[in-house]
């Protein structure tokens, strides 16, 4: 199967920040995908690419340009990598969120039980999302797809649950083997 990696914001527009490390979601999930790649050696039914959000002018051009690229590589499934962030330090936890197809379901239940294994961390659950935020990378492309936000930076506990080289490598399996939970 080929599972198509999309590194959630881009270089212009990076998104969240770790207090405890200064680390942008951009750049956490550049490192996150990278990992999942090294880890796919290890899944010898798993091809994995990596894709980036380029600008592109507006927010769903930017969106429609990567997932037409995970389509012209013939992705069965995607994955685009977030992490949360809020004012309030005590928010936590981990969730998938999920176009609601019965396959784009499948892989996002799967991701949820992997992520909370690896994490340990509150379960925010599966969410369906056909309009809003984060909801065009779910239906812009032809493979199913699901977003994950697996705890929350601005979280003490979610900053422990991903602070050590370890920790990230565990979250870097989960996605797959949900992938191959979920398709093989």
């Amino acid at each position: 199967m080929k599972l198509a990696i999309v590194v959630g914001h881009n270089a212009r527009a990076q998104g969240a920040v770790r207090p405890d490390t200064g680390e942008t979601e951009f750049r956490w999930n550049s490192h996150l995908a990278q990992l999942i790649e090294e880890e796919a050696r290890l899944f010898p039914r798993i091809t994995v690419e990596t894709f980036f959000r380029t600008p592109a002018g507006t927010y769903r051009a930017e969106i429609e340009r990567v997932y037409r690229a995970t389509d012209d590589w013939g992705a069965d499934a995607t994955c685009e990598l977030h992490f949360n962030s809020h004012t309030s330090r005590a928010a936590t936890g981990t969730e998938v969120l999920s176009s609601g197809s019965e396959a784009s379901l499948r892989f996002s239940i799967a991701l949820q039980d992997r992520m909370l294994a690896a994490l340990k961390l509150k379960d925010r659950g599966v969410k369906v999302r056909r309009s809003g935020r984060g909801s065009e990378s779910l239906i812009s492309g032809r493979a199913p797809a699901v977003l994950i936000e697996p705890f929350f930076g601005s979280s003490p506990k979610g900053q422990q649950a991903t602070d050590e080289a370890h920790e990230k490598r565990a979250l870097a399996r989960a996605a797959l083997l949900a992938a191959q939970d979920a398709f093989l």
